[in-house]
């Protein structure tokens, strides 16, 4: 005779005439109600809105600075064809009165006029010509001081614009650029600066796109390079060389000049009363006869 045994866990025993019920607690409590999905709900949607509001700063932050490093690239260029210019194309021409005005060949992507390959055939009218900036000699180049000096030399802004252009090659004819614009500053004091309203456009030697060979880069291809453009102006340095022998005067040399290059992207030349665009890139540098 066998007797069968039936083991009966705690959590079985129900008492007489009681319905099937869960066996584990937690079941009872699982899910999320609706107010804990829509507050989960709001703290991902917020972290949404902050981590999509980074990517505008970021966009704008990375075309700044692809601006820059071609600003920067450009600009440097443009420094070493000024250099190359003034130690390799330099030339004088004496004028009436004995003066000899000075002027050298820039040769740079930009340049639309062909430069001629004889001396006696390149013209002041031409792009490439770029007049340099002189005092006069003798008493009329003395001044009190350098400061004084720098009131009264002129400053040329190429490319060339003004109707006269380079006055013919003659310096002391020439437009002066350094007071075609006038800026109030905060404190009302009002200085005069260079007005741009043309500039060097880039891409003129640039490849085609179906161009190839050992010559042919392909970053010389990237079409955005062609939206970039440069104009610069020369000036007489304030720490040029002092010939007077007295040295309560300053009486300038005409031998060092400073250079400022202002880069531009989607330059638009600036309508009669209008503000000139801003540079994206803008340095100066030294350079000597």
């Amino acid at each position: 005779m066998r007797i069968g045994l039936k083991m009966v866990r705690p959590g079985d025993q129900r008492a007489p005439g009681e319905g099937t019920r869960p066996t584990d607690e937690r079941s009872r409590q699982a899910g999320f109600t609706i107010l804990e999905i829509m507050i989960a709900t709001a703290i991902l949607t917020l972290g949404l809105i902050g981590i999509l509001a980074l990517f505008p700063v970021a966009i704008h932050t990375g075309k700044q600075i692809v601006e820059k490093s071609t600003g920067a690239v450009i600009g440097e260029s443009v420094a070493e064809a000024i250099r190359e210019g003034i130690r390799n194309n330099l030339r004088f021409n004496t004028r009436s009165g004995g003066n000899s005005h000075a002027y050298f060949i820039f040769r740079h992507d930009g340049v639309k006029d062909d430069i001629p390959t004889q001396k006696d055939l390149e013209r002041p009218d031409k792009d490439y010509f770029i007049l340099i900036p002189r005092f006069r000699s003798g008493q009329e180049g003395t001044f009190s001081n350098r400061d004084a000096s720098l009131r009264a030399v002129k400053t040329f802004v190429y490319p060339e614009t003004d109707p006269n252009h380079n006055g013919g090659g003659d310096a002391f004819l020439a437009d002066d650029d350094g007071d075609d614009q006038r800026i109030q500053l905060s404190g009302g004091q009002v200085v005069n600066d260079i007005r741009v309203e043309k500039t060097y456009s880039l891409g003129n030697f640039f490849p085609g796109l179906d161009e190839t060979g050992d010559t042919v880069l392909e970053d010389q291809k990237i079409d955005s390079l062609k939206q970039y453009s440069f104009a610069f102006s020369i000036q007489s340095s304030k720490f040029d060389a002092n010939l007077a022998q007295n040295d309560q005067i300053f009486q300038p040399a005409n031998r060092l000049y400073q250079v400022k290059v202002l880069v531009y992207r989607g330059f638009l030349p600036p309508g009669p009363g209008e503000k000139p665009p801003t540079p994206i890139m803008e340095f100066d540098f030294e350079v000597s006869l």
